[in-house]
């Protein structure tokens, strides 16, 4: 049988989808020599897209790929392997947080092997944006989004931009001001979705939803609005837009279900359909759980759905567009003086933003760890991409002023720490970073809070969820001030747990108050006494009182709104 008609009679396997066979036909009639790039692309991707496919089957995909690129490097094929390369390298990272630097090295290598051949290909940018993300490389992934930008790319542009903008809060380049004169250049690129005007009338309830693309897997934003839909108004009329798929509902999709009037999955409705979904149940406040963030739904907010639209929680700065009216905030994460670097106008909710509703666990008063081994254990467990390079040259003095320290590392979703793991390596201390795999379970998560002295906050990109997990566990957290809504998260939640002197100022009194209580344990036990008595106490868990401030804020809106 030639070559041409082996490759022929693996196109209608490949096309039904008949992987399994593909592969096996593959591996048993193609010899050493016949392995080329098209042979090998073809065998990675049916890998890739194989039903129950596994950790060995994406390395073996990766080899495919890697070698069809190797093997010729010039041509289309070979850089469709290497885009693939790229995606099943990240689809690894995702699977087991693992990328070493030797394979670090070698994919930045390859990219810029290929960018200096070809100058700029947006598919393989697009790869690349994935894969950096992955691999926490904030700065570098920031050029690969802006010149994605800069050429005007056609896949998923308007993704590509919220990725931006969001990406920027994880770093100290943009001031508010950036923030807010960015989103004034892309609102009018943003598709308007025609609707016809929208007719009030009254009701014995006001019709509010929630839109959300995280309503399963004990995701965090299901924390904060669990106890908020109990405590709900009587004169509102709750209602959920769920976009995760129906396959990935879970328990913590079943708890929200039974908590509101009505749930709607909207995974399978585009925006136009979403927002005439919306207009034909007459909603008449739609607040957004997302921002920035998941598939692109606030674009339905560049348009007028519905009478009132508010951002709130899942996005902790400015949206901007035409149509974002309200942002919900406190008065310690945006100040009077600042609000007009924020274009929605601001809804200051009284002590707090949002109410933690607490852990379904049994709370016990964990003892000082160091008192047992006499090593003095550090602990972040924030989403590595919030490990900023500032953070680690902050991270890594502390470090050398504690004697017998250490630092323990864990991402909340899968993230390689290999561009920070050179970062502490550069300041001499990675024999003190201990990087944990991310939990397969909540209780094996929260039960490593035991181990922990201190808990550092990340910035500029503060931890939320994170914070109020280690309060519940009497863990305290060092937080640093920060210069706008999202970096003042930490700031906010620590305040209203009648925590503040855990607040920085700045980076060298961050350094100070951490070093102080590593060299004051009495005082570090009175503050761990303090939050397990009373830190259920405040603002920060009280979420009955924050449910009456949130529903009495939002009905005063709603009715003063013109």
């Amino acid at each position: 049988m030639t070559f041409e008609k082996k490759i022929n009679d693996l196109i209608p396997l490949f096309n039904n989808k008949q992987y399994g066979k593909l592969i096996f036909e593959i591996e048993s009639n193609f010899d050493e020599k016949e392995m080329n790039s098209q042979v090998l692309l073809i065998l990675g991707l049916a890998r890739m897209r194989s039903l129950g496919r596994k950790l060995k089957d994406i390395l073996l995909a990766a080899q495919n790929f890697k070698q069809g690129y190797t093997l010729d490097k010039k041509s289309k094929i070979g850089l469709e392997c290497l885009r693939y390369y790229f995606y099943s390298v990240s689809e690894k990272v995702e699977l087991d947080n693992t990328l070493s630097p030797t394979e670090y090295a070698e994919v930045k290598k390859f990219f810029f092997e290929a960018k200096s051949m070809l100058n700029y290909d947006e598919k393989l940018y697009h790869a690349m944006s994935l894969l950096s993300f992955k691999s926490t490389n904030v700065e570098f992934r920031q050029e690969i989004l802006k010149k994605l930008i800069d050429k005007n790319c056609s896949k998923e542009k308007n993704l590509i931009i919220f990725e931006y903008i969001y990406n920027n809060n994880y770093r100290y380049n943009w001031s508010q001001r950036d923030f807010f004169n960015f989103t004034d250049t892309i609102k009018e690129k943003l598709p308007h979705i025609k609707l016809s005007k929208i007719e009030v009338t009254k009701k014995k309830k006001f019709k509010i939803g929630f839109v959300s693309s995280n309503m399963g897997g004990n995701h965090s934003v299901t924390y904060f609005i669990k106890d908020l839909l109990d405590y709900k108004n009587e004169n509102f009329e709750t209602h959920i837009f769920s976009d995760i798929d129906e396959k990935r509902e879970d328990d913590t999709t079943k708890i929200i279900k039974a908590k509101v009037d009505f749930f709607h999955n909207i995974s399978s409705k585009n925006n136009s359909e979403f927002a005439s979904f919306l207009r034909s149940i007459d909603i008449d406040i739609l607040i957004d759980l997302n921002g920035y963030v998941g598939k692109g739904r606030i674009e339905i907010f560049n348009s007028r759905v519905c009478k009132l639209q508010i951002s709130w929680l899942g996005y902790n700065n400015t949206i901007g567009l035409n149509h974002s009216d309200y942002l919900i905030a406190d008065k310690n994460l945006i100040f009077e003086k600042e609000k007009d670097l924020y274009r929605e106008k601001i809804i200051y909710l009284n002590e707090i933003w949002s109410s933690h509703s607490g852990l379904n666990i049994e709370r016990n008063y964990n003892q000082l760890p160091s008192q047992i081994s006499d090593i003095f254990t550090l602990g972040s467990f924030n989403n590595y991409s919030k490990i900023s390079d500032d953070t680690v040259e902050v991270w890594s003095e502390i470090l050398k002023k504690i004697d017998n320290s250490r630092l323990v590392l864990k991402s909340s979703v899968s993230h390689s720490e290999i561009h920070f793991i050179k970062l502490f390596e550069k300041k001499g201390v990675l024999n003190k970073v201990i990087f944990k795999n991310r939990s397969k379970n909540f209780e094996d998560h929260i039960k490593l809070y035991k181990d922990i002295d201190l808990c550092l906050d990340t910035f500029p990109y503060t931890g939320v969820t994170t914070t109020c997990e280690a309060l519940w566990m009497n863990v305290p957290v060092i937080s640093l001030a920060g210069f706008n809504f999202n970096s003042r998260c930490g700031e906010s939640i620590l305040i209203n747990s009648d925590l503040k002197d855990l607040v920085a100022k700045n980076k060298d009194d961050y350094i100070s108050k951490v070093v102080s209580l590593a060299n004051d344990t009495n005082k570090l036990k009175k503050i761990r006494k303090f939050i397990f008595e009373e830190v259920l106490k405040t603002n920060t868990f009280n979420t009955k009182k924050f449910a009456a401030n949130f529903w009495k804020s939002i009905l005063d809106t709603y009715t003063n709104h013109k």
